[in-house]
């Protein structure tokens, strides 16, 4: 059989180095380098289709690319880029804003909404109408009466347990403690019952009784309560995050950065406390804003240290805007149940923090 090439070159390499030490000294590296050369000739020509392949698909990157942005054409190695292409020639790029660093307060819900073009209602109510204790009161016969039988009864007509007992344990399944953030949104299938509180403004009828226990307690103290936004719809918190959104990005700033400003203002939509019924937001007569102000308020004052003896929480204290993600609110206030709000209060903690000491996780993976 005749030799290849390769078996040819080999042997006149060997029979050269066998002749002396300084031919075999030549002989070695020589013979490395041609076996080397035909290993690499035998495995491409093997693997010809593969390269094949390989080189198509670098060639139509390469053509690909080229043609990514064909009205940009540089003509230098700097980085300045001159409009070329005919039909985007007088196209004007927009001028960029630097965003108003002076102005980078959190919008509150008001700032929001005076300016809004959202000229409707919400679940039948006027979205800024406000309602005062007194105008709450004269009515409460009614709105008990009306809300009764979820009080004390179930849908079958059973007595259900006294939402007010003492508890010794707190758990992961009771309704008054669900926990709604930004991390954790409405379980989808959440249910609860509207009540009234005034006109057709609502809450969760379960917390009704205590509602209307705090606001009489504060006007028997001098404290004249102002409801005005309980229960929202996923439209109206649509609205309010969307407007914050819009109004931050006029002042210069990107998208993202305005939904990260807005979210420490206003719950995402589908996670607010206030579409499950259970919060509240509360002022007074004599100031209706709602920022940081009310806090320093007689009624903002008596709220923060009597709302827990009727089940209610501070939901956003300050101090806590690391845990909860939202800025300090002290007009928002959530039910957690009459066993479990002295307990937050007292230890000056948040709902996070209660759900990671003090509830019992009992759901069924």
């Amino acid at each position: 059989m005749e030799k290849t090439t390769e078996e040819k070159a080999r042997a006149k390499l060997l029979k050269f180095g066998r002749k002396n030490k300084w031919n075999r000294a030549v002989a070695v590296p020589l013979l490395f380098f041609v076996m080397s050369f035909f290993h690499i000739r035998n495995y491409c020509h093997n693997n010809g289709k593969r390269f094949a392949v390989m080189l198509g698909t670098f060639f139509l990157f390469a053509v690909y690319s080229s043609f990514s942005f064909p009205a940009f054409i540089t003509e230098d190695t700097g980085t300045d880029y001159e409009l070329k292409n005919t039909d985007t020639q007088n196209i004007s790029l927009a001028e960029e804003k630097e965003p108003d660093m002076a102005g980078l307060e959190l919008l509150e819900d008001e700032d929001v909404l005076e300016q809004s073009d959202y000229n409707s209602t919400s679940h039948g109510y006027a979205l800024v109408d406000k309602y005062d204790a007194s105008d709450i009161l004269q009515a409460s016969e009614a709105i008990v009466s009306e809300n009764a039988d979820a009080e004390k009864t179930g849908e079958d007509g059973s007595v259900t347990e006294d939402d007010n007992a003492e508890q010794e344990e707190f758990r992961s399944d009771d309704w008054r403690l669900v926990l709604i953030n930004k991390q954790n949104s409405i379980p989808d299938d959440y249910t609860f019952q509207l009540g009234t509180i005034k006109g057709k403004m609502q809450c969760d009828k379960r917390i009704l009784e205590d509602l209307l226990a705090m606001l009489e307690a504060a006007e028997n103290d001098g404290v004249n309560l102002t409801i005005c936004s309980p229960y929202r719809d996923l439209e109206y918190q649509q609205m309010l995050f969307n407007r914050k959104i819009k109004r931050y990005m006029n002042r210069g700033m990107s998208y993202m950065e305005a939904y990260q400003l807005s979210s420490q203002a206003v719950t995402v939509p589908g996670a607010s406390e206030h579409q499950i019924g259970l919060a509240l937001d509360i002022v007074c007569n004599s100031y209706m804003s709602l920022d940081e102000g009310f806090g320093d308020t007689k009624a903002g004052k008596w709220l923060a240290a009597n709302s827990c003896r009727y089940g209610f929480i501070l939901r956003y204290p300050k101090g806590k805007e690391d845990i909860t993600g939202i800025e300090y609110e002290p007009w928002h206030f959530r039910y957690v149940g009459k066993a479990a709000a002295p307990v937050i209060m007292e230890q000056g903690i948040t709902l996070e923090e209660f759900w990671e000491d003090y509830v019992e996780d009992v759901s069924i993976d």
